[in-house]
């Protein structure tokens, strides 16, 4: 539009030099826009370059899940271990590996028989939390609570814990991350493998 207008001005000087006061008229011969062949190469362009993309956004996503996963896990590890000290109780992180999910629960007492009785916490931390859907968990090695069917980790009012490894691997095995706890020093350490 601009270059039209440059035109007609240019064309009007011209006339006013030659002592001619004429108005010009330009007309566009060819229309403005693309044809369809156009547009269908474009589109197929853009396909496929969507579908060279596509495969690695869902590899990413996956190693991303696992990772969110884990650090979800390594969190909850660490306040179950502040919580145990600050409030001088032991707590303990469950481990369900069948059922895909964890959850905290902490010493509320000692029934008839002195055995230790542990209650949820009230918090959001102590419902069960799922993992991420495509990740799976091995059986960890950690001690196992008959009763609750479940594995765990005891964390003391020393800061001291079970010496626990707990890995997670990608259902589609690429990628996979283990977490052990140094049981005196209540070290945490996340390894990728």
């Amino acid at each position: 539009m601009a270059v039209c207008r440059a035109i007609v001005r240019a064309a009007g000087a011209r006339a006013r030099r030659n002592g001619r006061p004429q108005a010009y008229r330009i007309t566009a011969t060819s229309a403005v826009g693309f044809s369809l062949l156009e547009l269908i190469i474009v589109m197929t362009i853009i396909t496929i370059i969507a579908v060279a993309v596509v495969p690695v956004f869902r590899g990413t996503l996956a190693s991303v899940q696992t990772e969110h996963g884990v650090r979800d896990m390594v969190a909850t590890i660490r306040y179950a271990q502040e919580r145990a000290v600050t409030d001088s109780l032991e707590y303990r992180l469950y481990l369900d590996p069948e059922k895909g999910e964890y959850y905290l629960m902490r010493l509320e007492g000692h029934d008839e028989d002195n055995e230790k009785v542990f209650e949820p916490l009230e918090e959001r931390i102590g419902d069960a939390m799922p993992l991420p859907k495509r990740m799976d968990m091995k059986r960890p090695r950690a001690r196992k609570d008959r009763e609750r069917d479940a594995y765990y980790v005891a964390f003391y009012p020393s800061g001291a814990c079970d010496d626990v490894t707990i890995e997670f691997e990608h259902e589609d095995r690429s990628a996979s991350l283990r977490i052990e706890t140094n049981g005196s020093l209540g070290r945490l350490e996340v390894k990728e493998r």
